[in-house]
């Protein structure tokens, strides 16, 4: 019940943050991209391994990459060890209302991002909060018809795993970029 209640003042305090904030969507390509964030539910450690797939994909395109894993435990595990590209926040990093208040999550809000991928399936409040405060000109994420006016791109899964949703996500950016290139 409590949490619940906390859930309704967190989306509501979201929804009057962002009704704020001036952004301008703008479809950014591939080949135009210089800068991506990844975020994800960090739940084991193959979800990290899918994602790292996907850090690699864009490294060999020449395009800088910042990922965060959202850890919903108090206390990490021993593979969210964070590493260039990879970071990572817990519930220890959520203020009362699970609003991210570390540097860490603040920084990726603030920094100035091409395109935001958001991999959470869940649509986890931490990980719409940020994708949602970020400063990114083009956000992508799974389908949900509560969300579907935040996203500039949703992608409606027949499989919910992260390896189905890369494997597409990958396919449809390249896609756009080879028609929008001509």
């Amino acid at each position: 019940m409590l949490s619940a209640i906390k859930l309704k003042i967190s989306n509501y305090l979201l929804e009057k943050d962002i009704k704020t904030q001036n952004r301008d969507s703008e479809l950014i390509i591939l080949s135009k991209a210089k800068k991506i964030a990844v975020l994800f539910d960090a739940v084991d450690e193959q979800s990290g391994q899918e994602v790292n797939t996907l850090l690699k994909y864009f490294l060999k395109k020449n395009i800088d990459v910042d990922v965060l894993g959202f850890v919903n435990k108090t206390k990490m595990e021993d593979f969210h060890l964070s590493t260039l590209h990879v970071n990572y926040f817990n519930l220890k990093h959520l203020n009362l209302f699970d609003i991210p208040d570390s540097q860490k999550t603040k920084r990726f809000i603030e920094k100035d991002y091409d395109m935001l991928i958001n991999l959470s399936f869940n649509n986890s409040f931490p990980t719409r909060y940020l994708t949602l405060k970020s400063n990114s000109k083009y956000r992508i994420g799974v389908f949900s018809k509560k969300y579907q006016f935040n996203y500039d791109l949703m992608f409606k899964l027949k499989v919910s795993s992260i390896e189905y949703f890369i494997k597409h996500l990958i396919s449809y950016l390249e896609l756009i970029n080879e028609n929008n290139e001509k």
